[in-house]
């Protein structure tokens, strides 16, 4: 277990977390987890920061798996979760939907104090963590996660990954009750798994490995993973689908990790894989 309030991370023991969260993604996900946050962030009134970062529209399609209604349908996905939850439990929720993190440089801009004018940012009882949470669905956007992770000084980057259903590459035009036997074996084996990794770098120390060392493959070189400003509509619509009950397993188990870190200071665990149709977590856990 590590505790982030001890003298070992700080120059003197700290009594309480300054977290600066970083939300990026607010999609299956994303926008189940944002509602947890939102609900914990209560417990640190103005002393403490949360934005989510996506410029995401929100579909019609959405409404399935994603915490949206029909009445939301053509506005941003992160102001309209960042506005319900900002008014649902009276804290600061901020919104960044200009474009997609695509840099290093877009990153650092949204953990800049001046941009984003926190109260309080410093103060001698407290442990300022710069958190980034990635709830991506492309590995070309957790390659930028891992060059911020290797520049800056310190951060907890916790990023969640979930197996995708493997569907006929012309569905929804061709409908499910014409799958073949296969099609429909592959889809229901599919789309079950995921996991959460915990990377925690501290004044320029790697404590714990971040999602690219524990999964190398994500750094590998992969022609069908674009840039996600550079995908067309139909790609778009067809990218990466998920499940449900999936989604809002990677939700819990990220909120487990955060729940743990704002109530105690610490972080237990560095690893949770998970099964939704099993309906198990697993988790490796720091030794002591």
């Amino acid at each position: 277990m590590i505790d982030l309030l001890a003298k070992e991370y700080a120059t003197q023991k700290r009594k309480k977390l300054f977290p600066l969260t970083v939300l990026v993604g607010t999609g299956g996900t994303g926008s189940a987890l944002v509602q947890q946050i939102a609900q914990m962030y209560q417990e640190f009134d103005d002393k403490g920061f949360l934005l989510l970062a996506d410029p995401d529209t929100i579909e019609e399609k959405n409404i399935k798996n994603q915490l949206f209604t029909p009445g939301t349908v053509g506005k941003k996905k992160a102001e309209v979760l960042a506005k319900r939850y900002s008014s649902a439990y009276g804290v600061n929720i901020h919104s960044y939907t200009k474009d997609y993190v695509e840099s290093v440089n877009v990153l650092q801009k949204l953990y800049n104090p001046e941009y984003i004018n926190i109260p309080n940012f410093s103060s001698i009882d407290m442990m300022v963590l710069p958190i980034l949470i990635g709830c991506v669905d492309n590995n070309w956007t957790r390659k930028i996660f891992h060059d911020f992770f290797n520049k800056v000084p310190t951060l907890l980057y916790l990023d969640a990954g979930n197996e995708s259903t493997k569907i006929p590459v012309d569905f929804p035009t061709r409908p499910k009750s014409e799958w073949t036997s296969q099609e429909l074996i592959d889809y229901n084996e599919s789309g079950w798994t995921g996991q959460v990794v915990a990377g925690l770098k501290i004044n320029g120390k790697t404590i714990l490995d971040p999602a690219a060392v524990r999964y190398p493959d994500i750094l590998e070189d992969d022609p069908t993973d674009k840039q996600p400003s550079k995908l067309s509509c139909e790609e778009l619509s067809a990218s990466d689908p998920q499940r449900l009950v999936t989604n809002r397993m990677a939700a819990l188990s990220l909120s487990s990790y955060v729940a743990e870190l704002f109530d105690c200071g610490t972080i237990s665990n560095s690893l949770t894989v998970f099964h939704s149709r099993k309906g198990y977590m697993r988790s490796e856990m720091i030794p002591e």
